[in-house]
């Protein structure tokens, strides 16, 4: 599924839960080149650097605060709904990062890069791969959003599970990111998590051998 997809995804989500986007407030948390057709609100930083982002920053005439997403400048429950997409793999403190989503808004959309898609563009060349992306993100164990550190050290070292190292063994035989891709199941390409009021997220030191799954 392409990007237009993961649009319409969230798009039915919001519409389902809240009705009309117009009628509330949704705020899109780096919004970066491509702010959500639904947001009424945008957050980003550092607006001339495009070093972390595709393309230029656009404001399409909506309001645009410049801001962390670890601290948001906004009162408790301002929001109904809030999209993070692409950001939290970018944050130095990603549990101020949740408890702040959690206070503006009741409710939002996270979707990050998986662990296999990190390791995947870093493959077969390690210069290639997104050196600021601080953290592996994916749904632990009771649907918590987990948090891992990504390192020069961590990024060579797929899942020990049979799934991690039959995809290792993919990439080894395809040596192709966008092949592979193409072929793998959403789910194997992008962390997603819809939340509502509130959900559980985890901050994981790594030690030893890799086990993440």
């Amino acid at each position: 599924m392409g990007l237009s997809g993961v649009v319409r995804r969230y798009k039915f989500h919001l519409r389902r839960r809240f009705g009309r986007p117009s009628e509330k407030r949704v705020l899109d948390v780096g919004s970066g080149h491509r702010p959500h057709d639904d947001a009424t609100h945008l957050v980003d930083l550092l607006p001339e650097d495009n070093s972390e982002r595709g393309k230029p920053i656009q404001r399409v005439g909506l309001p645009l605060l410049l801001a962390t997403v670890e601290a948001l400048p906004f009162k408790d429950k301002m929001f109904d709904y809030v999209y993070a997409s692409h950001v939290l793999e970018h944050t130095v403190d990603p549990a101020a990062a949740c408890k702040e989503l959690m206070r503006i808004a009741r409710a939002g959309y996270i979707e990050t890069p998986s662990p296999f898609y990190e390791q995947g563009y870093n493959y077969p060349n390690p210069n290639r791969g997104w050196s600021f992306h601080r953290w592996f993100v994916y749904i632990g164990e009771g649907d918590t959003l987990t948090f891992e550190p990504k390192t020069s050290q961590t990024i060579d070292e797929f899942c020990d599970c049979r799934h991690g190292q039959f995809i290792k063994k993919v990439y080894q035989s395809v040596g192709d990111l966008n092949r592979v891709h193409r072929v793998l199941p959403r789910e194997c390409n992008y962390t997603v998590l819809h939340w509502e009021d509130k959900f559980k997220f985890a901050v994981k030191i790594k030690q030893g051998n890799q086990t993440r799954c």
